[in-house]
């Protein structure tokens, strides 16, 4: 009885790791797809000179505009881009303002 119990366990401990483990091989796998992906079209427009809506689309997959924030006094706006092959890149907001106003003041 102690066997039979102590080998359903391991049999149990084996399927919950054998689940985790494909599971991190098929996200592996899809990393790489996405980046082969990702590479062909980067090297497709190796050296432009002009961006174009055509290029957008292929690198962008969608972009999300918040509505403003005027709870600090400044006007706020929250900008999410997500990437075609790689998606959400997360920014701090505050490096975002300081390049903004920097470039303002120099334009």
């Amino acid at each position: 009885m102690k066997l039979s119990f102590e080998y359903e366990a391991e049999q149990k401990e084996l399927t919950e790791f054998v689940k985790s483990e494909q599971a991190a091989v098929n996200s592996y796998e899809q990393d790489k797809a996405d980046f082969d992906n990702f590479a062909a079209v980067i090297r497709k427009y190796v050296g432009i000179r002009e961006l174009t809506p055509t290029i957008v689309n292929e690198f962008v997959k969608k972009i999300i505009v918040h509505a403003p924030d005027k709870s600090s006094g400044h006007r706020r706006q929250k900008v999410e881009i997500v990437w075609n092959f790689i998606g959400e890149l997360k920014q701090d907001e505050d490096k975002q303002t300081i390049e903004r106003q920097r470039k303002g003041k120099t334009a």
